[in-house]
């Protein structure tokens, strides 16, 4: 019943956010474009080359492996004071720890879900088998997660 009125809660909040549009800090702005265009680089390079690309973070850009870069003072993972989003409430991924993201030439991909903060704003990206993106952004006056 608590996680049914949360999630009703979480729902109301996201359509009065889209009522509300808030702007997001100039750095998650940035760690969004970087995502949305490294995915969209790996997919595209997957599909030509018809061979493996790997999107990592932390690391050092390879054949075959794309890194990705954050700008100054966004971070990895998800602050405990955030909710995880109810689409992931049962889901088992819970800091949002990156892992390397694998992609395939027939646009599948492996499944994953990073997390990224700055001070009290954080996105969420969640990637499926079949390459489906979802980006969600953290809203903390209204204490709920909206699509991007």
């Amino acid at each position: 019943m608590r996680d049914d009125f949360s999630s009703r809660i979480q729902h109301f909040a996201g359509a009065l956010a889209t009522l509300l549009p808030a702007p997001l800090s100039a750095p998650l702005r940035a760690a969004q474009t970087e995502l949305r265009r490294s995915l969209h680089l790996a997919f595209r390079l997957a599909t030509l080359h018809r061979r493996v690309v790997v999107l990592e973070p932390f690391q050092q850009a390879t054949e075959g492996c794309l890194a990705l870069r954050l700008p100054e003072g966004v971070r990895w993972g998800r602050p405990l004071s955030i909710p995880l989003p109810p689409s992931l409430a049962d889901s088992g991924w819970r800091d949002g720890r990156p892992r390397p993201i694998t992609v395939m030439p027939q646009r599948r991909a492996s499944a994953n879900v990073w997390f990224l903060h700055h001070g009290r704003q954080a996105l969420c990206l969640r990637l499926d088998l079949s390459g489906t993106v979802e980006l969600l952004r953290y809203r903390p006056l209204l204490r709920a997660w909206t699509t991007c």
